[in-house]
């Protein structure tokens, strides 16, 4: 029995102009042991009951009980895949169905997953029971470059595979969140950072128009997690974090596909002063201050006005 029936992370934030309660529940950690991640480090070496991930839930909506009802989006994970019941059980994602009926302005219920957990039945089984307008699953595809994606970053993600899990989210109306990894290769210079992460977002773009299936971006610059695998080869090559001018480069060119983009701006706490942007001597506050604003709006005008001074 868990003697912290909190989860692991609760907060919220504005997430494309909507009030997000976002959710990292407890369970037992992944099992996909990604070379940049360490995000398992903060999860379970065993299996979490599900009468103790129902415990977390009930405390979740105890804590936001007075503005429950304000919230306009429902971003749920576990560090992994809220959608294995092996981790997340059946009668867990029942009971966070019907408590989140209480969430009277529902309109997005975004649930974090690898694609090996996308299948129609269980999403089936969640639109069913689920309150919200939009149904979401986020998914951390990170790059297009499959070798990077595959043999650096240790995805172990298939591209055919992650294909087909698109059009099944397409057939069902189900949307794609998908993470985006800036700069994520050790030797890559921040050119070549922007470029591959616009290749990537075309990519999926054009995946997701042909399967009809709803697509956001979520942008993140690259950060080097201390005691993830790959931060060891990134000392090595004397790897830099993307800039912040970098983000907002990205974000401009891909502004003509008219994709909404989201970028996180925070590190988790896993990476040290110098292991992500903000440590950089070249950080600028101001443009951390406009992706944050463009973030609530996906008002390109925010990103414009300083367009000149984005040059590498």
């Amino acid at each position: 029995m868990l003697k912290d029936i909190a989860p692991i992370y609760h907060g919220k934030r504005t997430f494309l102009g909507l009030k997000d309660l976002v959710v990292s529940f407890y369970t037992e950690k992944c099992q996909f042991s990604c070379s940049f991640c360490d995000l398992s480090s903060r999860s379970s070496e065993e299996s979490v009951s599900e009468e103790d991930v129902i415990k977390q839930i009930h405390w979740v909506f105890d804590q936001y009980v007075d503005e429950i009802q304000q919230f306009q989006q429902l971003s749920a994970g576990n560090e992994g895949s809220i959608l294995d019941r092996n981790r997340f059980f059946e009668g867990a994602m029942e009971y966070l169905l019907e408590r989140a009926k209480e969430m009277s302005q529902l309109q997005v219920l975004s649930l974090e997953t690898r694609p090996e957990y996308i299948r129609a039945p269980v999403l089936e089984d969640i639109l069913r029971k689920t309150n919200a307008k939009q149904a979401d699953v986020t998914v951390g595809f990170e790059t297009q470059d499959d070798v990077l994606r595959n043999e650096v970053l240790n995805k172990r993600m298939n591209r055919n595979h992650f294909e087909r899990k698109v059009e099944i989210l397409g057939d069902l109306g189900v949307r794609l969140t998908s993470y985006v990894m800036l700069k994520p290769g050790p030797y890559m210079s921040e050119e070549e950072g922007v470029t591959e992460a616009v290749k990537t977002i075309e990519y999926l773009h054009e995946l997701c128009t042909h399967h009809n299936t709803g697509l956001v971006i979520y942008l993140n610059p690259t950060y080097v997690a201390s005691k993830s695998s790959l931060a060891r080869t990134m000392k090595k090559a004397g790897y830099k974090p993307p800039k912040i001018q970098s983000v907002l480069r990205t974000i401009l060119s891909a502004q003509p596909l008219g994709i909404p983009i989201y970028t996180g701006l925070w590190c988790e706490n896993l990476a040290d002063e110098t292991g992500e942007f903000s440590g950089r001597d070249d950080y600028d506050k101001r443009f951390r201050n406009a992706i944050k604003q463009f973030n609530k709006t996906q008002d390109p005008n925010v990103i414009k006005q300083y367009q000149d001074l984005l040059q590498e």
